[in-house]
């Protein structure tokens, strides 16, 4: 046992010792064998009732005799036969969480029986799936949160599985939010949701209140590590290291979690020590504990969902930028929280997330100044750096609403018009001159749009024709496996296979997804315009 070792081991025997210090009042009633020996005096009653015997009147009024149970002998009895008495059995935890979701199946503009005639295997096979046009990741991620009729699932023992993986999926999307959303809603009363839940609060916040009902609730630690952290995070330190020699002499911590927790009970192991390697894979609860012993972890190198880490106030504006930068450029930060993130210091220095912080501060006081002499160039510097670190969608959706095309004259009019297009909103003030941007708008609102582009060309058949009628699962059409074949039939237009795309998009017109169709194929035909308006 090295120093560290007996330095915790000596808090546990204090703990003990204060306890067996408490004054006699605070004692327990003297046991039996306590009696005998003389130390106390005698009970006052004592009871000689045996199994069998008629149950005493006093107990009869504390606690109702229950009815006897068909086949089983009453006491005094014998039994008429050998056969067993049914036990009903229950799986504890059983119910289905699979249909579980935050949105219903009519905000997600699907049917409740989207899944049918998909099994589990293919349907958590396609939810793992990721579109690279904004507005089909919209559409995938829908699918993932809806609250419909899961796949089919013979197997009792998959139960729940279909839920957790579509939890596990938002959170490799870096969606903590909504897989939390989605946690809550199915209730933490079991193992495999507290430990998702548990994770989140690492990395989102919240740990005191996840700690508050493991505390209550000890069964449903994760493991040894996260009761530790949580008796330590409630003050609880004595108990903390209790339970981290047991855990340790009993071989159940791996050696680098049990080094994270030494460093993290003990602060003088801590102060001067060599950093410590992190763990391979990393979790949240090692990613908590290298911060809490001084030895943060930059979140660059790591998985998406520890980006969200750094969007708290205790990370400099930098670290903020970056992690919110790398967020919104997968879908999942709010781009008005991206822009709060741009204006909220003076840039530092020059060039990489302090130019476009520098940009984006230029707009915003140029929108302000409601000046078009220079709302366009800060629009078009702004938009070219953005665009070049994959921030297009999120560009679109800060400006849109707020730079009016009308107002501008030249290309930036023309971009503020395509950038308000891609981000769905059509309603603009007045129409525009340029034939092809006429073209774009009747795409993008409902009308009918002329070939002015080859992606237009591919697309205008699609909307001239009726809607087809709705497929239907008893026909033997499975909707889930043409949807998600339609989302990435429509991914192939961004690389220029806009003949494919076309076909996507008229799937999903044939699915009922109007919208979606219209908002897809308005992005596919504004990808090499936008693309080259960045050049």
């Amino acid at each position: 046992m090295d120093w560290t070792d007996r330095r915790l081991w000596h808090v546990a025997l204090f703990l003990g010792a204060a306890l067996m210090a408490l004054p006699a009042t605070a004692q327990g009633p003297l046991s039996a064998n306590d009696w005998l020996r003389g130390k106390g005096t005698a009970p006052s009653s004592s009871s000689a009732w045996r199994p069998g015997d008629p149950v005493p009147p006093d107990a009869v009024v504390l606690r109702p005799t229950r009815p006897p149970v068909p086949g089983r002998a009453r006491p005094g009895e014998v039994a008429d036969s050998a056969s067993a008495v049914p036990v009903g059995v229950s799986r504890l935890g059983a119910a289905n969480s699979d249909g579980a979701g935050v949105i219903s199946a009519r905000q997600a503009g699907l049917r409740e029986n989207f899944w049918s005639g998909t099994t589990l295997d293919t349907a958590i096979r396609m939810i793992r799936a990721n579109p690279t046009l904004p507005a089909a990741k919209q559409v995938a991620r829908r699918v993932i949160e809806a609250q419909i009729a899961p796949p089919s699932n013979p197997d009792q023992a998959r139960i729940g599985e279909f839920f957790t993986a579509r939890v596990d999926q938002l959170i490799a999307d870096g969606a903590l939010p909504s897989a939390r959303v989605m946690l809550q809603g199915a209730g933490p009363d079991n193992a495999q949701t507290f430990r998702r839940l548990f994770d989140l609060s690492l990395l989102l916040g919240g740990e005191d209140q996840t700690c508050a009902r493991m505390n209550d609730a000890p069964g449903i630690a994760p493991d040894p590590a996260a009761r530790i952290f949580c008796m330590a995070q409630s003050g609880d330190w004595p108990a903390a290291a209790t339970v981290f020699m047991g855990a340790q002499r009993l071989g159940m911590l791996d050696p680098q979690m049990t080094e994270l927790l030494r460093h993290y009970l003990d602060d003088s192991s801590a102060d001067g020590a060599e950093p410590l390697t992190p763990p391979q894979p990393m979790t949240p609860l090692a990613f908590r504990l290298h911060e809490g012993i001084g030895q943060p972890l930059p979140t660059g190198d790591l998985d998406l969902k520890y980006a969200w880490a750094d969007l708290d106030e205790r990370a400099g504006w930098k670290a903020q930028l970056e992690a919110a930068e790398r967020l919104a450029r997968a879908g999942v930060l709010p781009s008005d929280t991206l822009q709060q993130l741009y204006g909220a210091q003076s840039p530092a220095a020059s060039g990489g997330v302090w130019e476009r912080a520098a940009a984006m501060q230029a707009l915003d006081g140029a929108i302000a100044t409601d000046d078009p002499a220079r709302i366009g160039p800060a629009l078009t510097h702004a938009f070219r750096l953005l665009e070049a670190t994959g921030l297009r969608d999120s560009f679109a959706s800060m400006v849109a609403g707020r730079v009016a095309p009308e107002t501008l004259t030249g290309e930036p009019q023309r971009l503020a018009l395509w950038l308000q297009l891609w981000s769905g909103n059509v309603e603009v003030m007045q129409s525009p001159q340029e034939p092809l941007d006429q073209a774009l708008l009747a795409l993008a609102s409902g009308g009918q749009p002329e070939p002015l582009s080859p992606a237009l060309g591919a697309l205008a058949p699609v909307f001239a024709s009726d809607l087809p009628p709705l497929p239907d699962p008893d026909d033997g059409i499975a909707i889930a496996p043409a949807l998600y074949g339609a989302l990435a039939d429509a991914d192939a237009g961004t690389q220029g296979d806009v003949t494919r795309a076309a076909r996507g998009v008229q799937m999903l017109r044939q699915l009922g997804l109007i919208a979606d169709a219209r908002r897809i194929a308005t992005q596919v035909a504004l990808d090499p315009l936008l693309k080259g308006a960045a050049q």
